[in-house]
């Protein structure tokens, strides 16, 4: 199954699905994980884990960025600087993201990056109920980009994006973007990694 691709603004961001069965074996592995990575990541969370992913599993993510690849290729948003032989993507890691927990402004590292949903829990669709989200914008547990510079009518914003679970997400790794924190009693599960294009 193809995704699509979203320009809200000048870097283009791929929007997709991915199996059950990836999702499955992503919640297993990195319940059973013993390898940390809180120490290499930007997020404030308690549980950050590194893991390593089946073949297949492995197969389906590099399918989901040649899809992305394909698509900005063919709309002439993408041109390769040379022959492009193939990508290797850096190890995986996992966030149990819990109440207050969240993610500043941040990059990656890589040609591009992505973020998948394995967990979401219905009472995140009901943070807009709680009395810190009754502003004009409830972002309790949200994802949002931003490009461009922090001037009044430069800086394009593609979100709070209200993440659901199967949802992937590929953007260029430079892409700056963070994730709200909620208020509800409950694990939210979500994994990324960043892909590097071998010329």
């Amino acid at each position: 199954m193809t995704g699509q691709i979203i320009r809200p603004f000048g870097p283009t961001i791929y929007k997709g699905k991915f199996s059950e069965k990836l999702r499955l074996e992503i919640i297993e592995r990195s319940t059973n994980s013993n390898e940390s990575a809180s120490k290499h990541l930007a997020g404030n969370m308690k549980i950050e884990q590194f893991i390593e992913l089946s073949q297949e599993c492995g197969g389906e993510l590099t399918s989901k960025v040649q899809d992305y690849l394909g698509q900005c290729h063919r709309a002439g948003l993408f041109k390769p600087k040379s022959e492009l032989k193939g990508m290797s993507f850096e190890k995986i890691w996992v966030n149990h993201q819990q109440k207050g927990e969240w993610n500043p402004p941040h990059v990656h590292s890589g040609d591009f990056s992505m973020v998948g949903y394995c967990q979401v829990p219905e009472e995140l669709k009901n943070e807009w109920k709680f009395e810190n989200q009754k502003g004009q914008d409830p972002v309790g547990g949200k994802i949002q980009w931003n490009y461009g510079t922090s001037t009044p009518h430069n800086t394009a914003v593609f979100g709070p994006v209200t993440p659901e679970e199967g949802d992937i997400y590929i953007f260029p790794a430079w892409l700056l973007h963070f994730v709200f924190p909620f208020n509800s009693d409950v694990t939210r599960i979500s994994f990324s990694t960043n892909c590097h294009l071998i010329y």
